[in-house]
C-alpha cells in the first residue's frame, strides 16, 4: 500500500509546474472565432396546412365546406412608407397649375380672341356676346379689372372711361372675373352702367384673362376667396384688331 502511494506521488512530482498567471496569459493570447448562423424561418405546407398531412377520413368537415386554406403568409416586410408633405404639396401644385387658363400674351396687330362674355340687359335677362362681334367695325376699348367694387379698379375704370371718350371710342367694354349681377350693380355704382357707350361684362371663367395672358392667381397673396383674376389692363381695338395695350402698374 505504501509503495503504491509513493509511486503516485513520484508521478505527480515529475509533471511540469504551471502558474495561474502563465495560464491566464496564454489563454489571453489565443484568438477564438465563432460562426453563428441563424436559419430563416420557413413556413412548411404541413405547419401552415395541417390537413395536408392527414388522410381524408381524419380531415375536418369544414374543409369541404369552406375549401382548403389559402397560400402561406409572405415573409416580406410590409411597407409603411407614406408620401411626404413635400410630395403631396407638389402634387397639389401640379393639379392647380393644370386648372389655370392657358396664357397667350396679347400683342399689337393681333385680332381679339373670340371669347364669350355675359351681361344683364335692361330687362334683367342674361345674354352672351362674343368679344370679336363687339369689336367688329368699331373702335372699342376693352378694360379689364381684378375685382368689382375695389377702390383701385374703380379708379382705373373712371380714368379709362374719360380717356376713351377723348379718343372717340365707340364702345367701352369693362370686363372682370365676376358674375353678371355684380357687374351690373357696380356699373350703376360707378354711374357708367347706364351709358350706351359702356358695357359691364362678366368673364366668369377667366377665359379672356387667360387669352390675353393677364390672368392673375391671387390664391397665394392672402386674398381670400378671389382665386384667379385679371390684371388691370386697357386694350384699344379697331375693327377687331389690337392697336395698343396698357397695363396698370398701381396697386
Amino acid at each position: 500500500m505504501a509503495s503504491s502511494v509513493n509511486n503516485i506521488a513520484a508521478t505527480f512530482s515529475s509533471l511540469p509546474k504551471t502558474t495561474s498567471s502563465s495560464s491566464s496569459s496564454s489563454s489571453s493570447n489565443q484568438n477564438f472565432s465563432f460562426s453563428v448562423s441563424v436559419p430563416k424561418p420557413a413556413v412548411s405546407t404541413t405547419s401552415w396546412n395541417p390537413h395536408a398531412a392527414l388522410p381524408k377520413s381524419q380531415r375536418s368537415s369544414l374543409v369541404n365546406f369552406y375549401g382548403p386554406p389559402g397560400p402561406p403568409p409572405s415573409l416580406q416586410p410590409i411597407s409603411t412608407v407614406r408620401p411626404s408633405r413635400r410630395m403631396m404639396t407638389t402634387t397639389l401644385i401640379d393639379d392647380h397649375n393644370k386648372r389655370q387658363p392657358k396664357s397667350n400674351p396679347v400683342h399689337v396687330g393681333k385680332k381679339v380672341p373670340n371669347v364669350s362674355l355675359s351681361f344683364l340687359n335692361r330687362n334683367g335677362v342674361v345674354q352672351n356676346v362674343s368679344l370679336s362681334s363687339l369689336c367688329k367695325g368699331k373702335r372699342v376699348a376693352v378694360v379689364g379689372v381684378s375685382a368689382a367694387f375695389s377702390p383701385g379698379c374703380a379708379r382705373f375704370v373712371r380714368d379709362v372711361v374719360e380717356l376713351a371718350k377723348t379718343k372717340g371710342s365707340d364702345l367701352i367694354a369693362c370686363v372682370a372675373v365676376n358674375d353678371v349681377f355684380v357687374m351690373k350693380a357696380w356699373g350703376e355704382n360707378l354711374a357708367v352702367g347706364e351709358s350706351s357707350k359702356v358695357m359691364m361684362l362678366s368673364d366668369g371663367h377667366g377665359e379672356l384673362a387667360g387669352a390675353f395672358g393677364v390672368a392673375l392667381d391671387t390664391s397665394d397673396k392672402g386674398c381670400v376667396g378671389l382665386g384667379v383674376r385679371s390684371m388691370r389692363f386697357c386694350v384699344n381695338t379697331l375693327n377687331g384688331v389690337i392697336t395698343s395695350v396698357d397695363l396698370d402698374e398701381e396697386k
